[in-house]
């Protein structure tokens, strides 16, 4: 995978883009409740939690997070 596309300033960074948890669900095919119960187990893709206690997701952190879940089948 590529460098995320992050605006960098200085120390501090920021996704590129952020998407709810209902849309980061349907990206996974997956429902909001499952996303819901990976982060209270801590599984699943990286997460924030807004002020306002929304939680988003970035893309590239989602993007980044399926790919590590690839499998490699064995040789027959």
């Amino acid at each position: 995978m590529n460098e995320p596309d992050v605006v960098r300033n200085g120390s501090s960074w920021m996704p590129s883009e952020l998407i709810t948890r209902d849309e980061a669900a349907a990206y996974l095919r997956r429902s909001p409740g499952t996303l819901a119960n990976w982060a209270a187990q801590r599984k699943g893709p990286v997460y924030y939690r807004q002020l306002d206690g929304a939680v988003v997701y970035a893309v590239e952190d989602v993007a980044e997070w399926l790919s590590a879940q690839r499998i490699l089948p064995r040789a027959a």
